[in-house]
């Protein structure tokens, strides 16, 4: 028994140490998007002596377990040692996509959407009577810029029982995605995500673009009543990207209590993503709790991969509160486009405003 117990451990030490022979190693957080990520990755051959063989390279989505694409590289010589493997034989592969919702995206933009993902390389020796090897990696894919409501704001109160209901598409974002909306009244004791997949109020969907007006074929919201929303991205059958819940009340008995252009918001109730208008300048009242001298802050373009806007002026703070604008006309940026101003707090978490960019003069 011990002599078969020793030669067990010693044929899986042997398995574990051809395994360590050749190993392939990848980054698939980064390099996993798209289709030309797939061969930056690095082979090392420890065998002592260099490999003739193919790599081949399969993709699947774990959690719908459908099989994505099969790279199947031209025959190559691996040196000893550690090396990125040559880009112009990656170029030279057969590629062999599926017939699913996930491999047709893939096959038509180059890019995952969206997922859970295994990436498994493996190493077919040209010598048959050699080793393979075969190493795999997971990893999750998600928007670089993640879908987001923008008007009707969260909990917001409007006078309009047939509001106009606009979005941000995520990003990156293809003319092909078409997108889901789902609209249900609050009530109480009730799960809103349920009642939005289950019994919604209203459902539109295979939407082209990101603004709808609240369709004439139904019945008014109803004054003083709550209601929830919700945009779905989708191509292909494939979900891209989903909103969070905003909700918000159809009420005109106070009209005096609606936002006034020109005020000073409070930086912190347009935390956690909340949109607005910036015509020409930022306007919000900040309380400064440790005597910081200098705003720091930075602003991006959501529309152009977030890009940091250069040469932003310096704000000067005082103690306690407060009433800051940032002038935007000078920052070259475009008229209806989308941007978030990032604001950096001492000691305090960092909170971030997604704004519209307007120039135009207020009657």
């Amino acid at each position: 028994m011990k002599l078969l117990l020793s030669i067990c451990i010693g044929l899986l030490l042997v398995c574990n140490l051809a395994q360590a022979q050749f190993v392939f190693y990848f980054q698939p957080e980064v390099y996993g998007r798209s289709i030309d990520g797939l061969g930056s990755f690095q082979v090392q051959n420890l065998t002592g002596s260099p490999l003739k063989g193919q790599v081949v390279i399969t993709v699947r989505e774990t959690v719908s377990k459908s099989a994505i694409v099969t790279i199947t590289t031209p025959v190559t010589n691996i040196s000893t040692g550690t090396a990125n493997f040559q880009r112009n034989v990656f170029a030279g592969s057969f590629f062999k996509f599926s017939s699913n919702g996930y491999a047709s995206i893939v096959n038509q933009t180059k890019n995952f959407p969206p997922g859970q993902y295994e990436f498994c390389y493996r190493f077919i020796n040209a010598d048959k009577q050699a080793d393979d090897y075969e190493n795999c990696f997971d990893a999750e894919i998600v928007p670089l810029v993640p879908m987001s409501l923008i008007n009707p704001s969260d909990g917001d109160k409007i006078c309009q029982k047939r509001p106009v209901l606009s979005w941000q598409p995520p990003i990156p974002f293809s003319s092909s995605m078409r997108f889901r909306l789902l609209l249900t009244e609050k009530k109480e004791g009730e799960s809103i995500e349920n009642l939005l997949v289950n019994a919604p109020l209203l459902l539109l969907d295979n939407i082209t673009t990101t603004t709808i007006n609240y369709p004439s074929s139904h019945p008014d919201l109803k004054e003083g009543k709550t209601y929830c929303w919700q945009v779905i991205a989708y191509q292909n059958n494939v979900v891209m990207s989903r909103s969070e819940i905003w909700e918000f009340t159809v009420q005109c008995s106070e009209p005096g209590k609606q936002s006034i252009p020109d005020s000073y918001r409070e930086l912190k109730i347009l935390a956690n993503g909340n949109h607005y208008i910036a015509n020409r300048a930022l306007k919000f009242s900040f309380q400064n709790n440790y005597n910081i001298k200098k705003l720091s802050y930075a602003i991006y373009d959501l529309g152009n991969g977030m890009k940091k806007i250069k040469d932003l002026p310096d704000v000067s703070l005082v103690p306690g509160l407060n009433k800051i604008d940032i002038d935007l006309t000078e920052m070259d940026l475009q008229v209806g486009k989308h941007y978030l101003l990032k604001v950096y707090p001492f000691n305090e978490p960092d909170v971030e405003v997604r704004f519209i960019y307007e120039d135009k003069d207020i009657n």
